[in-house]
């Protein structure tokens, strides 16, 4: 009964929120625009005029439903471990080398690369991790140093081995048709990428919550000195834990790129990860709700660029209102007083019935 209460309430803040956000962004675009009433239409109802733009909502939630699954987890262990940017990005590399090096059969292929994806994900956020255990290291300041670091090193192997010198920028060659996943939904390119990603969001709740691992991890993020106290390998538990968010990580970067294009076509970092962190703030840093919140994201972008295209409100506008409505979501002190008068009403229930047991 505790629990739907509670789950009730966080419902109840995060729609409160939404509404509030609204309202400030509605107020915003009848001050900038000239034609608000289409503005706003556009923002809301756009996305879902047509098959195609519902297609771009479910296509842009699929890579940030990876990277925010990796924040929940890289964040369970009380480390602030940035790394899931370059993680992402060094997966699809390594996805990209292992689709263009090795010959294999179609899907024993795909599954491969998949894996060394994974693989070079979960070694890129351990690093941070490691660091952190052996030379208590800042894991803020190493993994957004180690992005960039990730980011470069990509490009190399990509430019020195797998570059197309008929392409004009640092593209690779080509991926043979049996690496591309199959698309699901005719006139969009939601492909089964999304099944993917709904089974790695069952997975990482299974592990988080129904395993040992899961609890020890839990148990490190909260309180660390007790966990060690207690006869917890703490530092092993950190760095595992470190491994397993980036391999979440590595495999978005591999479903993006074999998912969404036919070759490996990155310059820059593709900047997923950040937007796995505001995925997971949304989310409440609960697995389950990962993919709820990157879909929400992904409507609201989705509804901001159609009205920046179809209305005179400028693109730096949408930045704000994106901005307004994450803050106002990620509030604690929405509802905070009632959040309270709940708790106590249900100690004062426990404590009744535990009388009346005895």
């Amino acid at each position: 009964m505790k629990i739907n209460k509670m789950t009730l309430l966080e419902l109840l803040r995060v729609f409160v929120a939404i509404f509030a956000s609204m309202i400030i962004v509605f107020v915003i675009i009848f001050l900038v625009s000239e034609e608000p009433v289409t503005a706003i239409k556009d923002f809301i109802i756009g996305p879902f005029t047509s098959v195609r733009r519902m297609g771009n909502i479910v296509e842009a939630s699929i890579p940030i439903t990876f990277t925010g699954l990796a924040v929940v987890m890289l964040y369970r262990a009380g480390l602030f471990n940035l790394s899931m940017e370059g993680a992402f990005f060094i997966g699809s590399v390594a996805a990209t080398a292992s689709a263009l090096m090795f010959d294999l059969p179609p899907v024993l292929n795909l599954i491969v690369a998949m894996f060394c994806a994974m693989l070079a994900g979960g070694l890129t956020c351990l690093i941070p991790g490691f660091l952190k255990v052996k030379c208590n290291a800042n894991e803020l300041v190493t993994s957004l140093m180690l992005n960039y670091v990730m980011l470069f090193f990509g490009l190399f192997i990509i430019t020195e081995y797998f570059y197309d010198p008929n392409m004009n920028s640092t593209y690779s060659y080509m991926f043979d048709e049996s690496m591309f996943l199959p698309r699901i939904i005719e006139g969009t390119r939601i492909n089964i990428g999304i099944f993917i990603a709904m089974a790695s969001t069952f997975i990482l709740w299974l592990i988080l919550n129904k395993t040992s691992f899961g609890y020890k991890v839990t148990l490190v993020g909260k309180n660390g000195q007790m966990a060690k106290y207690s006869g917890l390998k703490t530092g092993l538990i950190i760095m595992a834990s470190q491994f397993v968010g980036g391999m979440f990580a590595g495999l978005g970067g591999s479903v993006e790129l074999f998912g969404m294009y036919k070759r490996f076509q990155y310059t820059a970092l593709p900047r997923f990860g950040w937007d796995g962190v505001l995925i997971a703030i949304v989310a409440r840093y609960k697995a389950k709700y990962v993919p709820l919140a990157a879909l929400f994201l992904a409507y609201l972008r989705t509804g901001a660029d159609i009205m920046s295209r179809n209305t005179d409100i400028p693109y730096e506008i949408i930045t704000i209102i994106q901005g307004i409505v994450i803050v106002l979501i990620t509030a604690k002190v929405i509802l905070a007083n009632y959040r309270k008068k709940v708790i106590v009403e249900e100690v004062k229930s426990f404590e009744e019935k535990k009388v009346m047991t005895e």
